[in-house]
């Protein structure tokens, strides 16, 4: 690269690198802009859904100022984010009252409603059957509250700043870590103090810890955008840019200020050569004809964009790859323009999940909650998103919400109906309704029957009062067997007290036990007087010596008299051929000394268990890669065989050392990329980042030599190949290092030493 000694090349390199990397990218502005006039006016603010935007200083758009815990909390009027009343599915306690934070976070909706104070928990977020105990502390929100003696409610003890400050370990609350809107610097990150009051939320990685201002609450402009670049002014004076970026230092004073080399960063003893370029902060200069000054080709809009410019040669200033308030996520991590506005920075670390990431911010949002975290939202069971920006429902909604298990996010088991009627089995002359939550049966019986015949009788009446009970027709009380068709020998009778006649107690599932039925003492004609059958038709299972054998329930539905149907080789295969509803035993799927690479891209290492069921394997080990996992498993091997190599680590090998070879993905060792004309330039060419037919250098950074048409070579600075000077006839000598003058025979002329030569005549391309 003509004028550009070999480090400032590469540092131009790479700032191009980054321009065309940044090129690539689809650039999320943070603001709408408005064609025609004024969008806005200055110091006006509205709201997007829960982004407060504010006008921008040009009052041609809308900037994003933040982004508020709901809709319902951004205020256009006042232009803040209102603090959220509560935290997300957060529960407290109102009296009786059960409530639960609402989804815009604004106040709380009723829940449920507990039959006392003492019966509303905090701690499950539920109506609890048992009162508090005396002086159990609990946290209220953001009060701490102790239960009374009387175990009929709660006292408040203290309130505190937020809820995440109440301790309920030590009844008392946590003093806060910071105050509401604080902000602080922790090295180069500008934090605020969370809506919590315990701890701090990232709010914008400034370019460097010396940019970070929290008294202003924003970062500091840069000075300059590259670190180490350097740039001289019109008097001759060498500046070079900080590491933090707040300003440029003294590094020398040249002469003039042709003699200033800013792209290699000193003062040389010739002034600059005719055409030549370099950059003077965002000024793009060239050397003029009289080699006295730099004059000005463009302003760039950043030094930076002045540096990739200069390195892309081009007679223009590039175009910036972002806006400064230009910010995106790539992968869930935050991004920012740079300083050099050549492309995008790292904006923190990067967010817990790809959906908290705010590309209209650059920021991270934080959880809404935990992996996995289930509760319910009355009788809808919720569980945590995989973005962990949400709860949202998970399955069907419960019978009702006393159904609902916040702790597991599933559904209790409904035990009746609306208006069901049962006999309690405590009193079976109790008639009893089901009640509102189907959780259970209402205490106080509505109608109480004269025999429990006669209740389980009146289980049909369709309404529960003191008239539902049916009045007795007889008085026998002996049991037997009847029925007639496919109910004959199933239907459990008995006479109603004796009254009138018999009347069906139960029909049983089979002959066999409506006669285990009649030896109940005493007996009861109920719902219940049936003996259960301890199987269905379908049911099978593994029982027997070692749980080996598969057992078929018989007709009488009694599992006492089963049969065996098959005998497995493991219990492990006799519960699969039951899972898989079989009658024949299933067959190993693995002997027990095989082993075999799977799971997540290969790399495990499974061992055959001793279910031999292939699907039930452990995992003996789990390599770095797939191919160390096959190579551990071909070796015999338990545990996984360490890298031969890693990343893109290169050596050089083959005959003579001249082959250039890379470690290959799967870390098993190296594959040649290319054979290097010798075993130097192999060794030149370490560091590759790419395996392929030119990954050697072609000649080493100091190589020069006369080619065979008499011109003088000089390795380019990539090392590709040579750039070329012309010497007009006149013969070369590379002890003399350049072309020979006419008429010297052997004298090296001017454009001999350092390629000036090539430059006066031309240039050269490479060989």
């Amino acid at each position: 690269m003509p004028g550009l000694g070999r480090g400032a090349a590469l540092r131009a390199l790479v700032l191009l690198s980054g321009l065309l990397f940044a090129g690539c990218q689809t650039l999320l502005g943070d603001f709408t802009l408005v064609e025609n006039g004024h969008g806005c006016s200055s110091g006006e603010a509205r709201c997007v859904g829960n982004v407060l935007q504010t006008c921008d200083t040009r009052r041609t758009g809308w900037d994003n100022a933040a982004v508020c815990a709901s809709e319902t909390l951004c205020d256009a009027t006042k232009g803040v984010c209102l603090p959220p009343t509560c935290a997300a599915d957060e529960r407290h306690c109102q009296e009786a009252e059960l409530q639960v934070c609402k989804a815009t976070r604004d106040g709380w909706s009723r829940l449920d409603t507990c039959a006392t104070a003492g019966l509303c928990s905090t701690a499950s977020g539920t109506c609890t059957d048992e009162p508090c105990e005396p002086g159990e502390i609990q946290c209220n929100g953001k009060v701490v509250q102790a239960c009374r003696s009387d175990r009929s409610g709660w006292d408040e003890m203290d309130t505190c700043d937020s809820p995440a400050l109440c301790n309920k370990a030590r009844g008392e609350c946590d003093g806060a870590t910071c105050q509401q809107g604080q902000l602080e610097c922790d090295g180069a990150e500008l934090r605020k103090c969370n809506e919590m009051l315990d701890g701090w939320d990232p709010v914008q990685r400034c370019d460097s810890e010396t940019l970070c201002d929290a008294e202003a609450g924003t970062c500091k402009t840069a000075s300059c955008s590259t670190p180490g670049v350097f740039r001289c002014d019109e008097s001759g004076a060498l500046e070079r840019c900080d590491d933090d970026l707040a300003g440029w230092g003294a590094v020398d004073a040249c002469p003039t200020a042709a003699h200033c080399d800013a792209v290699n960063g000193q003062c040389t003893p010739e002034p600059c050569m005719p055409g030549v370029r370099q950059c003077n902060g965002p000024m793009l200069q060239v050397c003029n004809a009289e080699r006295t000054a730099w004059d000005l080709v463009a302003t760039c809009e950043t030094d930076g964009l002045c540096q990739a410019t200069l390195v892309a040669g081009n007679a223009t200033c590039m175009a910036p790859a972002c806006k400064p308030t230009d910010t995106q996520c790539v992968d869930g991590q935050p991004q920012v323009c740079n300083a050099g506005r050549t492309g995008f920075r790292d904006n923190g670390a990067a967010c817990v999940t790809v959906e908290l990431c705010n590309a209209g911010r650059g920021t991270c949002g934080t959880p809404v909650c935990e992996p996995n975290q289930t509760t319910c939202n009355g009788a809808q069971p919720q569980i945590c998103n995989a973005g962990r920006t949400a709860l949202e429902a998970h399955g069907e909604a419960c019978a009702s919400a006393a159904l609902c298990n916040p702790t597991t996010g599933t559904c209790g088991d409904q035990q009746c109906v609306p208006g069901q009627l049962r006999c309690d089995p405590d009193a079976p002359t109790h008639l009893q309704q089901c009640n509102t939550e189907l959780t259970g049966w209402e205490e106080a019986p509505c109608d109480v029957c004269e025999t429990a015949e006669l209740c389980s009788a009146s289980l049909g009446a369709t309404t529960c009062d003191e008239n539902a009970c049916r009045e007795p027709v007889c008085d026998a009380a002996v049991p037997h067997c009847g029925g007639s068709g496919t109910e004959a020998g199933r239907v459990l009778e008995i006479c109603n007290a004796g009254r009138t006649g018999y009347t069906p107690c139960q029909t049983c599932v089979t002959p066999e036990l409506c006669t285990a039925s009649l030896a109940t003492t005493p007996f009861a004609c109920a719902a219940n007087a049936c003996t259960a059958p301890s199987c269905s038709p379908s049911d099978r299972w593994c029982g027997g010596t070692g749980n080996l054998s598969l057992y078929q329930c018989p007709p009488s539905r009694i599992n006492t008299q089963a049969m065996v149907i098959a005998t497995c080789v493991t219990s492990g295969l006799c519960e699969l051929t039951h899972q898989n509803g079989e009658t024949t035993c299933e067959q190993p799927t693995c002997a027990l000394s095989d082993r075999w690479c799977g799971g997540s891209g290969n790399r495990s290492l499974y061992q055959c268990p001793s279910s031999r069921i292939n699907s039930e394997a452990t995992v003996l080990d789990t390599c770095a890669t797939s191919g160390l996992c096959e190579l551990t498993h071909q070796n015999g091997k338990t545990t996984c065989e360490a890298p031969a190599c890693t990343g893109n680590a290169t050596r050089c090998g083959g005959t003579g050392n001249r082959t250039l070879q890379m470690c290959k993905s799967d870390q098993t060792g190296f594959s040649d990329c290319d054979t290097c004309s010798t075993a130097a330039l192999c060794t030149d060419s370490l560091g590759a980042t790419t395996c392929n037919s030119s990954a050697c250098h072609a000649c080493t950074a100091d190589e020069a030599r006369c080619n065979t048409e008499g011109n003088y070579e000089t390795c380019n600075s990539a090392r590709t190949g040579f750039d070329v000077a012309d010497c007009q006839g006149n013969g070369c000598s590379e002890a003399s290092g350049g072309c020979l003058m006419p008429g010297t025979g052997g004298t090296a002329g001017a454009g001999g030493s350092g390629g000036m030569g090539a430059a006066a005549g031309g240039g050269g391309t490479g060989g």
